[in-house]
């Protein structure tokens, strides 16, 4: 096939043939497409769509005689030959023998769903992109990958682009600030949760799934029965197949691929997604567990935890401490690096002392600046790592654990279910994680850290313990098994996937709702009668009666608020007044049906933009009634109004102290905001005051105080925004509001994606002028800076005050800093640094010449990437609107 990507600013034209090498447009090229195109039709495949898969690649040369009769070689796949020698470079050379049993089943290579159950490290990624290329590479069809965390997400994007490139195949990565669209000329998608549902609601808008979409990956599948995320996943599931089971192909026209850690009911999701079951439980590294009892310790350090991590440092192996607060891990780094401060220097070469004091460097020029507990820790070898660091200083410190400069880290459990940071020992030093008592799930999780495959031959993981209960209740969590997974797609949930599946047309009728819908539900496989049937296409017999009862109330709520139209002749009720889920009002939900039960349903206006907006239906309406408001009185003398109205709901809890005296001091024209919100100074005197007491007499006074106290919360929270969006420094904001600078960059960029979530509600009201506006605060909420030096945070490595220093040493756009200089960039940016006169250590001046050159070298590479990306895009989008008139021409 013939491709065409941007490289370095100018379109470049390659054929890849059909071993998966790729040419240059050239002599060569033109005889090698002319000699597959030839072969390919004396095997009887054409291009023309209904002939254009390969169903047999064993059959077909060069993979006929390459593939052997070894099962253990990526030949005998057909992995292609280009691809095999980059997973060699990345130390994988053969499959395990699991592996191989896994991926011989021939319905799997025929495009059956598979559920690939695996301990940690047990290589099911490999699988999965085994699969991958046979969908990818004989039969033309997409891949979209789906990924829990966005750093896991960056890890696999840079992962495949390494091994699938060089075959051809275009990887990209759709998360964080990505604008979310997966253009044509982009063979693999990788995204977050949040991001897969609202591209597979455009895919299914554009009715462009099945068409193009082969198989879709979803890893951490036991994310399922997670309180927050997995009636999410779920719901993305249940789109695809709706939307599989609706055409003419079968389900089996789009694989899904689930790779998940071992729970007791796997069964059941391969009977819910009609997938070969695979279950393995070796794992390549032995992994030991045992309990530490806290027992005749120093008293500086009575877990005994400082003997444990020095015996890992001497041997030169790496050690993960998972502690149960922040406050936890900063004082296990601190004791740590004053107990092993000689010891931890004892040995170390000179190329690794000196990578710290780079880190330390690099960790100072961040834009939280470098704090204190590490400026200690890092040059031992130590560090902790927790949600309330940046991103930028996160990524740091992971960096540098990979390469062995950090040989410790103390980390909350986050870090278990985040990106892959493997030990050679694991230490759990409580059996609580904050508040919460350590379940069987998470065990596993920070237990799996522990082994590293190609890097150690054994993993050890270390519980410990404080009393004799404890050790009991350690042991029995050795051996605990875990909870059956179970859908978490009730209550509110349940009113969004009625809304989305209704306004996406996967839903047309309230017989299909309650026939087709309820059993593409995980509960319906729950709760379903034993030998009940399962088909699709019937009414709602043999649906569980309680199942039925909560898809009828979620219709009923949708129709209360005017989210959704049901046909009149449909009793579901005639109450035009407020009905909140679960309660008596309107319709009888448990009322049998109409006999009228195939009439339409269809979304409102509201309700088609509160899918496309990717808000929760309550969150939904709140924000609506908020704009609705807005749009009769917006105040526009400054940002505030507009950041408070896409401020979420996850706010900074408030020291009122501070908060009345912050508030006494604003402007006018920010009062004018606050009064307009709804913030009251007589609410914050009292609660500066401590007084907690009703506001109201009103039965419902403990709801009234919370509605009104959430408003001065999200108030406050917007002030902080606001300030963020100023360019007032990350730390003196830290300070003002009293919040971890990692809390505030992660409420920065849940604003900017809420902002992007109201703005896409207010295209499909079509409030054009309110879209306007918030289509100009995202990108400043996203990257915290005023408009003026916007383009140039786009650049990697940029943040508000590098861009500053950039905007005012002449540089007004990406473009103008992607042709300059290394030294002109380097100039501006050492006018950052600060020189203490009082430094004499050549060394230390030296280490900072250097990583000032080095970020100099990665802001001016990321401004040429950001050229060759605007270029790639402007590509993409032609070829878009190429597609698109093929398609609407007439056969």
């Amino acid at each position: 096939m013939w491709r065409s990507r941007m490289v370095d600013g100018e379109q470049e034209v390659v054929y890849v043939t059909l071993g998966g090498d790729v040419l240059k447009k050239g002599g060569r090229a033109f005889r090698a497409a002319t000699a597959d195109q030839k072969y390919l039709k004396a095997q009887g495949i054409s291009s023309r769509p209904a002939n254009s898969s390969i169903e047999v690649p064993e059959e077909i040369e060069p993979y006929a005689s390459r593939c052997g009769e070894d099962a253990l070689e990526l030949a005998y796949w057909c992995v292609p030959e280009s691809v095999e020698a980059c997973y060699r470079d990345a130390g994988i050379r053969r499959l395990r023998q699991w592996q191989a049993d896994c991926l011989s089943s021939p319905e799997v290579l025929s495009g059956k769903s598979l559920i690939y159950v695996a301990p940690t490290s047990a290589g099911k990624s490999l699988v999965s992109e085994v699969l991958m290329l046979r969908q990818l590479l004989f039969r033309g069809r997409r891949a979209l990958v789906i990924l829990p965390y966005v750093s896991i997400c960056e890890e696999r994007v840079s992962q495949l682009r390494g091994s699938f490139g060089a075959c051809g195949l275009r990887v990209e990565g759709l998360y964080s600030s990505s604008d979310g669209k997966w253009h044509t000329g982009a063979d693999v998608a990788v995204c977050t949760i949040e991001k897969a549902s609202a591209l597979l609601n455009r895919l299914l808008e554009d009715d462009s799934l099945l068409r193009d979409v082969g198989v879709v990956v979803v890893d951490e599948m036991h994310l399922l029965g997670e309180e927050h995320r997995g009636y999410l996943l779920e719901l993305i599931l249940i789109k695809a197949r709706l939307s599989a089971n609706m055409s003419a192909a079968s389900a089996q026209g789009l694989q899904i691929i689930g790779l998940s850690a071992t729970i007791p009911n796997v069964q059941l999701l391969a009977d819910w997604l009609d997938a070969k079951l695979y279950v393995c439980h070796e794992r390549p590294v032995p992994l030991t567990m045992s309990v530490a009892s806290k027992k005749a310790q120093t008293p500086r350090d009575p877990d005994g935890l400082v003997p444990l991590v020095e015996e890992c440092a001497r041997a030169g192996q790496s050690v993960l401490i998972f502690c149960a607060t922040k406050d936890w891990c900063e004082k296990a780094a601190t004791l740590l690096a004053e107990e092993l401060w000689e010891k931890c220097r004892e040995g170390v070469m000179d190329e690794v002392r000196a990578s710290r004091i780079r880190l330390l460097e690099e960790l100072k020029q961040a834009p939280a600046g470098l704090c204190p507990i590490l400026a200690n820790t890092v040059p031992s070898g130590l560090a902790y790592h927790h949600a309330g660091l940046t991103v930028e200083e996160r990524h740091l410190l992971e960096a540098a654990y990979r390469k062995g400069v950090l040989c410790c880290l103390c980390a909350t459990s986050t870090l278990a279910a985040g990106v892959n940071l493997p030990a050679r020992r694991v230490i759990i030093r409580s059996l609580k994680v904050g508040a919460e008592a350590l379940d069987a799930t998470r065990f596993r999780q920070m237990a799996g850290r522990a082994g590293r495959v190609g890097l150690d031959t054994k993993g050890e993981c270390i519980l410990m313990t404080r009393s004799a209960k404890d050790t009991e209740e350690a042991h029995a969590l050795l051996s605990a098994q875990l909870q059956p997974l179970k859908s978490s797609l009730t209550s509110q949930r349940l009113v969004r996937a009625v809304l989305e599946t209704v306004a996406l047309g996967l839903v047309r009728s309230v017989e299909d709702l309650e026939g087709r819908f309820a059993r593409s539900l995980l509960r319906f496989f729950e709760e379903k009668p034993a030998g009940s049937e399962e088909t699709w296409c019937c009414g709602p017999e043999d649906v569980p009666e309680s199942l039925l009862k909560d898809i009828r109330e979620a219709l009923a709520y949708l129709k209360a608020q005017k989210l959704v139209r049901v046909d009149e002749a449909k009793e579901m009720g005639d109450s035009d007044g407020p009905l909140h889920f679960g309660s008596p009002q309107g319709a009888s939900p448990s009322a049998s049906p109409s006999k009228k039960s195939n009439v339409a349903l269809m979304a409102t206006p509201l309700g088609d933009g509160v899918v496309h907006s990717a808000l929760r239906p309550t969150e939904a309406l709140s924000v609506f009634e908020d704009l609705q408001r807005a749009r009769q009185g917006l105040c526009l003398d400054s940002d505030l109004h507009l950041i408070f109205l896409v401020t979420p709901a996850a706010s900074i809890e408030p020291d009122w102290s501070r908060y009345i005296t912050y508030y006494e001091k604003l402007q006018p024209r920010d009062r004018a905001v606050a009064n307009a919100v709804g913030v009251s100074p007589d609410f914050l005197l009292k609660q500066s005051m401590g007084h907690r007491g009703p506001l109201s007499t009103g039965n419902d006074w403990r709801q009234d105080r919370e509605r009104v106290t959430a408003v001065h919360r999200r108030f406050w929270t917007a002030l902080a925004l606001r300030e963020l969006a100023a360019e007032t420094s990350a730390s003196r904001v830290c300070v003002a509001f009293a919040a971890s600078r990692g809390s505030l960059q992660s409420l920065q960029t849940l604003a900017a994606t809420y902002c992007g979530m109201v703005r896409q509600l207010c295209e499909r009201l079509r409030w054009h002028e309110m879209a306007a506006l918030f289509d100009c605060l995202m990108p400043r909420l996203s990257f915290g800076v005023s408009a003026e030096v916007l383009p140039l945070c786009r650049i990697p490595g940029v943040y508000p005050a590098r861009a500053r220093a950039l905007l005012q040493a002449g540089f007004a756009s990406v473009e103008e800093v992607a042709k300059s200089s290394v030294l002109t960039v380097e100039a501006a940016l050492r006018k950052l640094s600060q020189f203490e006169s009082r430094r004499t250590d050549a060394e230390l001046v030296g280490h900072q010449e250097v990583v000032i050159r080095q970020a100099a070298l990665k802001i001016l590479h990321g401004a040429q990437k950001c050229v060759n990306e605007d270029l790639q895009q402007l590509k993409d989008e032609a070829e878009d609107d190429d597609a698109r008139i093929q398609r609407t021409k007439p056969a």
